[in-house]
């Protein structure tokens, strides 16, 4: 990772062990962070909490070849912005990162923008407030863009676990459809829920 994105121009550094991280950003201005969850002697989740600490607002990327729910449940709730499952072309990776990096002010329609680093949903320039689950919720959304995203998932995101009759995720994603308004959030049927970039109208 650390010589592809170089080849691609980014200044990166490495870091193997998570105590000079911890020290280098205590001095140093990162625009991103990419953390496995399998470090060497100590856990990425650990480090990610520390992080979080220091950098509240900086993107950061897990990667994992953990793939149980409760690992991808945990790096979210420690405030992890992309979760990518090994293995995966660096392709993959360089998209999010450019995501995260660049295009922080995504824009739905004419009148919906949301700010993808501070979390942000801008309607007709006006700052909408969210409750933790629709934040968390539109945040899914956003960072998955034209991908699919299954009941299931969307709602072992918001609350933990999935819920018996999805009741509770329809009637947020309604809210949430309120506030966007038409066009925005389309239902897959069968399947779940989905984000068009240029769907919106």
């Amino acid at each position: 990772m650390h010589d592809f994105f170089n080849k691609k121009g980014w200044e990166c550094e490495q870091f193997s062990d998570t105590d000079r991280l911890l020290n280098t950003i205590d001095n140093s201005i990162f625009d991103l962070f990419i953390i496995d969850v399998n470090l060497s002697g100590s856990n990425g989740i650990d480090l990610l909490k520390e992080v979080r600490k220091k950098n509240p607002q900086v993107p950061t990327i897990m990667i994992s070849a953990l793939t149980d729910i409760e690992t991808v449940m945990d790096a979210y709730n420690e405030g992890c912005d992309e979760y990518l499952k090994k293995p995966f072309d660096l392709r993959e990776l360089e998209v999010k990162v450019s995501k995260l990096t660049n295009e922080n002010i995504l824009e739905l329609s004419e009148s919906v923008k949301y700010d993808l680093s501070g979390r942000i949903l801008l309607v007709n320039g006006e700052k909408i407030h969210l409750s933790q689950k629709e934040s968390n919720l539109f945040h899914t959304f956003m960072t998955n863009i034209n991908q699919p995203l299954t009941h299931e998932y969307l709602e072992s995101v918001i609350w933990g676990a999935i819920e018996d009759n999805g009741h509770a995720l329809r009637n947020l994603v309604l809210r949430m459809r309120k506030r966007v308004g038409k066009g925005i959030i389309d239902t897959v049927q069968g399947k779940g829920y989905i984000v068009r970039m240029n769907s919106a109208k």
